[in-house]
Parts: structure tokens; sequence; C-alpha cells
């Protein structure tokens, strides 16, 4: 009888210490569980920022190619009205004549400014008071 007292004594502790080791091992995967599903939403959020910036990044490269192109381009046309307007100097001895003389002193000014830094300076400097004299104006009615 002895033997069954001790014998239900040890089963009811080793049940109770399983018990205990189950509890805690659910806690503990409860917490796992609740730590990768925030890792996760983490990762896909992440991952859905990587595709933002590559969307990003491939039209910042098309955008820059297209200005390249149209750099280039430019650069061709100005290379060309360059050609024409030597051509038509050597051509014609008045538009020689003409194209050498000096410019007024109001169109001078207007095409010299200063070096600008940015969008502010820019500003500045067109908010500062640097009228253009008025125009001569004829009295021919």
């Amino acid at each position: 009888m002895r033997f069954m007292v001790v014998l239900i004594a040890l089963l009811t502790v080793g049940f109770g210490w399983q018990s205990w080791r189950l509890n805690n091992a659910s806690h503990t995967i409860e917490s796992q569980s609740t730590k990768l599903s925030s890792k996760n939403q983490a990762l896909t959020q992440k991952n859905s920022q990587l595709i933002a910036l590559g969307v990003l990044t491939q039209t910042s490269s098309r955008a820059q190619m297209h200005l390249y192109a149209v750099a280039e381009k430019n650069t061709a046309l100005l290379r060309d009205r360059q050609r024409r307007t030597e051509e038509l100097k050597r051509e014609n001895e008045e538009l020689r004549r003409w194209a050498d003389t000096l410019l007024p002193d109001a169109v001078i000014r207007l095409h010299t400014r200063p070096a600008f830094t940015g969008g502010e300076s820019y500003r500045e400097w067109l908010s500062q008071n640097n009228p253009v004299p008025p125009g001569v104006v004829s009295a021919e009615k």
C-alpha cells in the first residue's frame, strides 16, 4: 500500500512537472510566433519599400537617358546653328559687319548676371531693383 501511495505521489509529481514544462513550452511557442509574425510584417514592409525604390530608380534612369538624348540633340542643333551663322557671315559682307558690332549697353546689361548657386539666389537677384532703362519711343505718326 505504501508503495502505491509513493507511486501515485511520484506519478502526480511527474505529471505536474510535465504539465509545467508543456505550459512553459506553449508560452515560448506563442512568444516566438508573435515575434515571427512581427518580423514577417517588417520584412514585407521592407520588401515593398525595395520594390518602390527599384521602380523609382528605373524611372529616374529613363528620365536621365532622355535628358542626355535631349542635351546631345541641343548640342548638335547649336553646332549647326553656329556653322550656319559662320557660313552666312562669310557670304554676306553687311551681315559680317553687323555681327562684329557691339550690342547696345542695355542689351549687354540684360545678358550679364551673377553666377547663381540655387533657386534662392536667383529669386534674390530677381527681387533686386535693377530696372532696365525705357527704350526710345519714336514720335512717328
